[in-house]
């Protein structure tokens, strides 16, 4: 009886591991379908996929220009490709090119105060509220996140690298990847 009861536990314990290892994302705490999830209830009617993707990859190219001044020595560069999906809810979602860090930057930020510096007045001109804080996420992830009036949201999430995603409702009656424009 003790070989069976050891048997189990160790199956139990690496069934756990195992399990455990599922939930933790390598490259941040969101992946897989776009969910979308808005600080703040959408009051603007999403756009068309162009219109959308021509001001939300300006965003993302002069938030990742604002932070690379305020932070020398860490570059951002293209992580992910733009990508148009739905979501679990049936929505159309624009997905720019996300971004990745050259480094950490919680403490050479001084835990996200100069990204609140450079990313504020950036998030502004492009009519979204200043960051606001950081959330603390299982698996001990830093996330700033701010949505606007459409329901696109914008977050760096930092653990080691960090990344900068921006997801977007669109208007789009196929939601088809070949929609978006891509220079």
């Amino acid at each position: 009886m003790p070989k069976t009861t050891a048997r189990l536990s160790t199956w139990t314990v690496a069934c756990v591991l195992a399990l455990s290892a599922c939930t933790q994302t390598p490259n941040g705490p969101t992946s897989g379908t776009p969910t979308a999830t808005p600080t703040a209830t959408p009051t603007q009617k999403p756009a068309s996929v162009a219109e959308s993707y021509a001001k939300y990859d300006s965003l993302r190219t002069d938030l990742a220009a604002a932070l690379e001044q305020k932070l020398p020595g860490i570059t951002w560069s293209t992580d992910k490709a733009a990508t148009l999906a739905k979501s679990n809810d049936g929505r159309c979602i624009l997905q720019p090119a996300s971004m990745k860090s050259s480094a950490d930057i919680v403490e050479a930020s001084r835990n996200f105060e100069d990204v609140f510096a450079a990313g504020d007045p950036v998030l502004g001109k492009y009519g979204f509220p200043a960051f606001g804080g950081t959330d603390d996420v299982p698996g001990g992830w830093l996330v700033a996140r701010s949505t606007d009036a459409a329901g696109a949201t914008v977050s760096i999430e930092a653990k080691g690298p960090a990344y900068l995603r921006i997801t977007v409702p669109v208007n789009s009656a196929s939601c088809s990847p070949t929609e978006i424009l891509i220079d």
